[in-house]
């Protein structure tokens, strides 16, 4: 049979190489590969002079919908993602109501299924008293479940007897967890200690969300993995030493991966001072020899997989913390710059290509479950492509931001590497810097555990 559609003459990139190739594609699925010019289709886009990645995978969004919706919803959110070379989202569970149950987490599947420009999967929480809903979640589709380690966000902490009992619980069904690792009563002494001090500058948020507050609740989580057999991925890891804590117990028989992010490549905790609450998130960024570590540990495969950590606030809401820290929102957006950031890196030798669509699109697909549908450009794969310029350059702009909060932590900084165009199961989702994909295009991809 033809082919519906040929990409022709692209410089394909997988984590094992490069190669210049077409690739053939018929009913939204990846049919074959040819050397340039071997065969025809009904349609067909031209790539030469382009790199052509797999989708990115980004198993880390708040989209905030249902809910806040003023800072973000799936029609743009989705929008932006595509945008940013982004073919799949996971998106969290703190929409309102909360994911934590079946019910739930199927009424909110069917509500954005309607509201999608590209695909995605859904996180369940895993709160401190729901622990009978995480078997039923996972039998609807989750392909995740949410965990904190500290009060934060309206979420409560899971301490660390009843989060052995959740990872036991989760454990006993192979699922999986995302731990937002920060010890609760390190960072409540720091919270005092800096209230009493009357400190409300910028560098509150290193000051109380420390390094130490991380490894201290990264130490704990990697131990309970262990022993309870939870397959378990620790979230926004802000430095090398969680790498290490993490490789311990791995290498013990921890089933362990790590996430990052690139505002732990990019900034570093003394930029707060000047963005103030536009650079409040947590973890926070650390330190310049942080940074570079991250680089090396990205290269050396320590760090699995990146993601955006997409969690915008207003304009306004930002403000707020002006002349009071305590009192902006944490998070930042990020689902549209997070490739040319990190695609920044691999044009200035700091990562190879082969590590950052790892880390990018298969990383995150075989962890989630979405493998092999998702993740790499095989025969077999759902056309899920990003046609990269490498060579281009540009000024991250507040301007050119898709996303509904209309701003970037990043604004002003010069990145190498731009999205040409994106496809989501062989369908144009977007093409320079502006969506085409209308919102239904996308669907809901059921987890492994779903019945």
């Amino acid at each position: 049979m033809t082919p519906d559609l040929i990409v022709r003459g692209g410089l394909v990139v997988s984590p094992r190489g490069r190669e210049t190739c077409d690739l053939l594609i018929r009913e939204g699925r990846i049919v074959g590969r040819t050397r340039p010019g071997e065969a025809d289709a009904r349609r067909e886009v031209d790539a030469s002079g382009l790199a052509v990645l797999p989708g990115g995978v980004d198993p880390h969004v708040h989209m905030m919908d249902p809910g806040l919706t003023e800072r973000e919803d799936f029609p743009t959110g989705t929008a932006a993602a595509a945008v940013g070379g982004v073919t799949t989202v996971v998106e969290h569970h703190r929409s309102l109501p909360f994911v934590l149950d079946a019910t739930v987490l199927r009424d909110k599947a069917e509500y954005l299924g309607p509201r999608a420009r590209i695909d995605f999967a859904l996180f369940g929480g895993g709160h401190p008293d729901n622990l009978s809903e995480l078997r039923p979640m996972w039998e609807a589709g989750a392909a995740c479940f949410k965990v904190f380690t500290c009060n934060l966000h309206g979420v409560p902490a899971v301490l660390a007897g009843r989060m052995l009992t959740l990872f036991r619980e989760v454990a006993s069904f192979d699922g999986l967890c995302l731990v937002h690792a920060e010890d609760e009563f390190i960072t409540a002494e720091n919270e005092q200690m800096l209230k009493e001090a009357g400190r409300s500058d910028p560098r509150v948020i290193p000051d109380w969300r420390s390094k130490e507050a991380e490894q201290v609740a990264v130490n704990t989580v990697s131990l309970l993995a262990r022993i309870s057999g939870c397959r378990v991925i620790i979230a926004h890891a802000s430095h090398p030493a969680i790498c290490d804590l993490v490789a311990r117990e791995r290498a013990l028989g921890a089933r362990m991966l790590v996430e990052s992010c690139p505002q732990y490549f990019h900034l570093t905790d003394g930029d707060i001072e000047k963005w103030g609450p536009f650079q409040k998130f947590t973890p926070p960024a650390r330190a310049p020899e942080d940074r570079e570590g991250m680089w090396d540990r990205l290269q050396a495969g320590d760090i699995d997989m990146m993601c955006a950590d997409h969690a915008p606030s207003t304009r306004d809401q930002k403000e707020a913390g002006r002349s009071d820290i305590w009192e902006a929102p944490f998070g930042v957006p990020g689902v549209e710059t997070t490739l040319t950031l990190m695609l920044t890196g691999a044009a200035e030798g700091r990562v190879s290509l082969e590590r950052l669509v790892a880390a990018r699109s298969e990383a995150p697909a075989r962890a989630y479950g979405l493998w092999p549908r998702k993740g790499h450009l095989g025969v077999g794969a759902d056309a899920d492509l990003v046609l990269v310029d490498l060579q281009a350059t540009r000024t991250l702009r507040d301007a050119d931001v898709v996303a509904k909060v209309g701003w970037t932590p990043f604004a002003g900084r010069t990145v190498k590497g731009r999205v040409v165009q994106t496809y989501v199961r062989g369908h144009l989702a977007a093409e320079e810097g502006r969506p085409v994909a209308e919102p239904g295009w996308g669907r809901f991809l059921a987890g492994p555990g779903a019945e």
